[in-house]
């Protein structure tokens, strides 16, 4: 098959990005592989064909408005299969749903923190959103969760040409040989003690930061530490008006995120929503026990109790509190939680998803 695959950026680092690039680096050994993007960081496969798209990069609104204008052209329609992430193309036979935007934007209004600039990308991503999954010739769509799949039928009425497939994780990789020397050194850079319980969030703090903030604040003598591309400044400021301070550490965004795995005791993650959250399965491939909420799609992958805890209310700060609270004081139950977690996404691979997204693929094509 000549595949086009379509995303704004290529790299590895997560999100579309990196499904994009797992996928097309597979898709490469056997069929003919052309990836239309605005960035492009390629790694590994040479066999892939790459191809830029301009696009006005000032805010994610200009993004989302300019690149389907440069990308449609430039992709044409000499291809067995055009797979699209999101709405990034006007036409295509695949779109893989990784977010669903109306669900996004309501879950972060029950949190009363949004702004004018949030509300304004919300009046035009989402309508481009329920027109491309709801329009004349929609195409085939793959939602990366059960969570989004519910959410497109809820606001926007698909219910058929649709199939779930969760990403992959490489479980390899989140188990690094010299997993103590990490995190040895990791521990060592932030001044916190081998014994000390350390929970760590990654990601945008937007899911979840300040909640995980106030859960941490009680359960002393706990610290957090966040990896997040996001301004720390606000959250330093509530980590001091819950009286945990010197618990909480912010580190920048990292590419090799399976460094920092290693120096955590859990992943604590209390998002408000989350179409999946590649960072959950990520730790529990790395062999930690998971605290999230079900809002996320990747708590699909965890049975209660046996691979992690799932709170029901991401607001619910004592909920969380005393999951963190059970992980700290029982030692055996969480190194159990680590161990099946591990056992359990280590058959979650980036083939078995390649696999099935070809199945797709010749289905359409007959």
């Amino acid at each position: 098959m000549k595949i086009a695959l379509v995303v704004h950026d290529y790299h590895q680092q997560g999100g579309h990005s990196r499904y994009v690039a797992e996928l097309a680096t597979r898709f490469a050994r056997e069929h003919e592989v052309h990836v239309f993007a605005n960035t492009i960081e390629p790694a590994g496969n040479t066999s892939i064909r790459f191809h830029h798209v301009p696009a006005l990069r000032t805010t994610a609104l200009t993004t989302v408005l300019t690149f389907p204008f440069f990308a449609s052209p430039a992709v044409g329609r000499d291809f067995d299969i055009v797979h699209a992430q999101g709405v990034c193309l006007r036409h295509c036979d695949v779109m893989t749903a990784h977010i669903c935007n109306a669900a996004w934007h309501a879950a972060r209004a029950r949190l009363g923190n949004l702004t004018w600039k949030d509300h304004l990308f919300d009046s035009v991503a989402t309508p481009l959103e329920r027109a491309a999954v709801r329009g004349s010739g929609s195409p085939w769509v793959i939602a990366i969760s059960e969570r989004v799949r519910q959410d497109l039928a809820h606001y926007y009425g698909r219910v058929d040409r649709i199939s779930v497939i969760h990403h992959g994780v490489d479980a390899d990789r989140f188990w690094p040989p010299d997993r103590e020397d990490l995190r040895q050194r990791l521990r060592s850079r932030l001044d916190i003690a081998d014994t000390t319980p350390l929970f760590l969030f990654v990601g945008d703090m937007r899911k979840g930061g300040t909640t995980a903030i106030q859960a941490v604040a009680r359960v002393a003598p706990a610290h957090l530490l966040c990896v997040s591309r996001t301004d720390p400044k606000p959250y330093r400021a509530e980590a001091v008006a819950s009286s945990a301070g010197g618990r909480i550490h912010f580190l920048p965004p990292t590419n090799r995120i399976e460094a920092v795995y290693p120096a955590a005791d859990a992943l604590l993650f209390p998002t408000p929503y989350d179409a999946f959250g590649m960072v959950i399965t990520e730790a529990m491939a790395a062999g930690l026990p998971v605290v999230t909420t079900k809002m996320a799609g990747a708590s699909e992958c965890i049975r209660q109790g046996i691979d992690g805890l799932v709170v029901d209310d991401p607001l619910d700060v004592a909920g969380f509190a005393a999951c963190m609270d059970t992980i700290t004081r029982d030692e055996d139950f969480r190194r159990s939680l680590g161990a099946t977690a591990r056992e359990n996404v280590r058959s979650k691979t980036w083939d078995a998803v390649a696999e099935t997204t070809v199945r797709v693929y010749h289905a359409l094509c007959g």
